[in-house]
């Protein structure tokens, strides 16, 4: 026979259970509300609260989509980027992984957080916490020399076809 695993227990004996998930994500949301940086927009999509056939039909014909983070953000530097809680030894599950290979297949920013000290530390790396760095004010120069190339092309392309 194998070795019986057992939980680790508290200072009373009692057997330690992993923080539940909703738990965790509520703790984040909270923890946002005191150091989200001013300029970040984050919410929750909920989409796996619905417990009839119908609901699910109606909610997906309205663009529910299976696999949508628990967490959506809109950074300060105007990207987008997305967070899945899961407690520990959690797994994505099929549609999860898919979303997240299409957010790593367009650039997107995702993170599996466990806890508030892994979410604390994606968010910083986001620069989505108070005292992060101001991203850079909106001018035209960042995007003056992609545009020229984009109408350097569209010109060759209009001289072949003429």
């Amino acid at each position: 026979m194998g070795a019986r695993v057992t939980r680790p227990r508290d200072l009373f004996g009692n057997p330690l259970r992993p923080q539940r998930e909703d738990a965790t994500h509520a703790a984040i949301v909270e923890f946002l509300g005191i150091a989200a940086h001013p300029k970040l927009l984050y919410f929750h999509v909920p989409s796996g609260f619905l417990e009839r056939a119908s609901q699910r039909v109606r909610a997906h014909r309205l663009g529910t989509l299976a696999g949508v983070p628990d967490l959506c953000f809109v950074l300060p530097d105007k990207t987008v980027a997305f967070m899945e809680i899961k407690r520990e030894g959690g797994r994505l599950n099929d549609a999860q992984q898919a979303f997240q290979a299409r957010c790593a297949l367009l650039g997107l920013k995702y993170s599996i957080c466990r806890s508030i000290d892994d979410a604390e530390e994606t968010l910083k790396g986001w620069n989505a916490l108070r005292g992060a760095r101001e991203p850079e004010p909106d001018t035209w120069e960042h995007i003056s020399q992609p545009l020229a190339r984009v109408v350097d092309k569209l010109a060759r392309q209009r001289k072949r076809v003429a």
